[in-house]
């Protein structure tokens, strides 16, 4: 497996992951200190490990029972930046949204997301 395929399991570990104690150990072994998040549903930049903290948190009450799989074949990666296209759904309906995250990394940890909503959930 290589390594953008590593980073990226974690990455989507992280936000179908429930348990706020390992989910901040894991963010703070893959993003960056003062990493930027790009969400189109939010008009401001969040910054930092905390404010991606409180962003899961908000995705996760919005969505409960909600997990993030990668769409097989989408993970590219070239010159410190990585995509991937995603889905995002409870267990009886694991489709139900679908979108992209593109990825920029630094020092082998993410400095920048970008998130991409292609279908919402009916």
């Amino acid at each position: 497996m290589s390594t953008a395929s590593n980073l990226i399991d974690t990455h989507l570990k992280i936000w179908s992951d429930t348990n706020r104690d390992r989910r901040r150990e894991s963010i703070n072994e893959l993003y960056a200190e003062n990493c930027k998040v790009y969400d189109p549903f939010y008009p401001d930049v969040f910054v930092g490990r905390d404010a991606l903290m409180t962003l899961i948190d908000e995705v996760q009450l919005k969505f409960p029972g909600f997990a993030f799989s990668i769409i097989s074949g989408s993970l590219d990666e070239h010159h410190g930046a990585i995509k991937l296209s995603w889905f995002y759904g409870p267990a009886e309906n694991p489709k139900a949204i679908t979108g992209q995250d593109f990825f920029l990394i630094e020092d082998d940890l993410i400095s920048s997301l970008y998130i991409f909503i292609e279908k919402l959930a009916d």
